[in-house]
């Protein structure tokens, strides 16, 4: 893998110019370049699976027949479902996890009542409360830095349901002029970075999936190597540190374990991507790790990297493109910038034949800018 710090060093070692504000251009140049080939083409090795959390709002309710909610600017409607949480206890009255809908009685913008039955009476309260309280809806933040979902499923106890898309505002307005409550999701809708499913559920416990491509993020943290890893299981996703500070932020970033001449140290190398972090010194992996176990004490050297979305062999493309760049305009070289311009549309080309979606026809129009190639001859499925 070439990591946020790897690369950058790699372009100044090629440059033979290692000064702090030539990196910084270097960074620059990479990360649009790794833009600019992500955003090419519907590569396959972009797709990822996410499962949405709700859209959730921290409320106050009254102890009163009937309770009132207050909810600055919530954006709610009537008849609209709501669940409620909380980390301490709701008043009597109200139950976590029951569905909930809002009256048109005493609706206005921050403030609201609610019921157990739609247009039902409202819901009195009593007794006494205490934590937070948050209230849900069917609104479904999407993951920063993705496209649009490709395909969305919605789980329900055993059965999964696959709504259809609707494509405009109007549509999905028109749609919802009829209240309706039933776990059988039948559409959905994408709206300012939110996914909103119609009809509104009839449980709390819907899950929603989605399948969407990722888009860069660009890459500005340096690798971080403090401490060892203590202890990793072969087939076992765990990884325990020592004397190490990882922090919520490793999540998404890549793990290595250092080989070594040491048996008790010797990491097998292979970079994981890191799925969640448990603790200052416990981190989980997405996939297990294959080398072999190291026990209690084992102290491995390792590094912890950001790393952008292209494959690990086609990692290196964002370096030639920066390369090209630099030798056309801050430091004019016909030949390098040559040299790497060609050296750029060979891995292309490749990674086109690698990776492209299975649904594309890739034109192959050859490796070098010169080359001009009858596409009818080179047609790459």
């Amino acid at each position: 893998m070439l990591t946020f710090t790897g690369r950058r060093n790699l372009f100044g070692d090629l440059i033979n110019n290692s000064a702090s504000a030539v990196l910084t251009l270097s960074d620059v140049l990479m990360n649009e370049a790794e833009r600019r080939l992500v955003s090419m083409r519907d590569w396959d090795f972009l797709d990822r699976q996410y499962t949405l959390t709700t859209v959730s709002d921290t409320f106050t309710v009254t102890i009163a027949s009937p309770g009132v909610f207050s909810l600055t600017a919530h954006g709610f409607v009537p008849g609209q479902v709501l669940y409620f949480s909380t980390t301490g206890a709701l008043p009597t009255g109200l139950t976590a996890g029951t569905r909930y809908y809002i009256i048109e009685a005493g609706f206005t913008a921050d403030a609201f009542r609610v019921s157990t039955t739609i247009d039902g009476s409202a819901v009195n309260t009593s007794g006494t409360q205490s934590g937070t309280h948050t209230v849900r809806t069917s609104q479904y933040i999407l993951p920063a830095y993705t496209r649009k979902p490709e395909s969305v499923f919605v789980t329900v106890g055993s059965y999964r349901y696959i709504p259809k898309e609707v494509a405009t505002r109007r549509e999905w307005d028109r749609l919802n002029e009829t209240r309706i409550n039933s776990d059988i999701a039948t559409h959905y809708f994408i709206y300012d970075g939110k996914l909103l499913l119609y009809p509104q559920p009839s449980t709390a416990d819907s899950v929603v999936t989605i399948n969407a491509r990722r888009i860069h993020k660009d890459l500005s943290i340096a690798d971080y190597t403090t401490g060892t890893v203590d202890v990793v299981t072969k087939n076992s996703a765990a990884v325990t540190g020592s004397s190490t500070v990882w922090t919520d932020s490793f999540v998404g970033r890549w793990l290595r374990v250092t080989p070594s001449s040491t048996a008790t140290a010797n990491g097998d190398g292979i970079w994981y991507e890191i799925a969640a972090r448990t603790s200052d010194t416990a981190i989980v992996l997405i996939r297990s790790y294959s080398g072999n176990t190291l026990a209690t004490g084992a102290a491995a050297a390792y590094t912890i990297g950001e790393v952008g979305l292209l494959p690990e062999q086609y990692q290196i493309l964002p370096v030639y493109e920066s390369l090209k760049i630099y030798f056309t305009s801050v430091e004019p070289d016909a030949t390098k910038a040559k040299l790497y311009s060609a050296l750029s549309q060979e891995a292309q080309a490749q990674m086109i034949r690698d990776y492209s979606s299975k649904e594309e026809v890739a034109i192959d129009y050859g490796y070098l800018e010169e080359e001009i190639v009858n596409p009818n001859l080179r047609i790459v499925l």
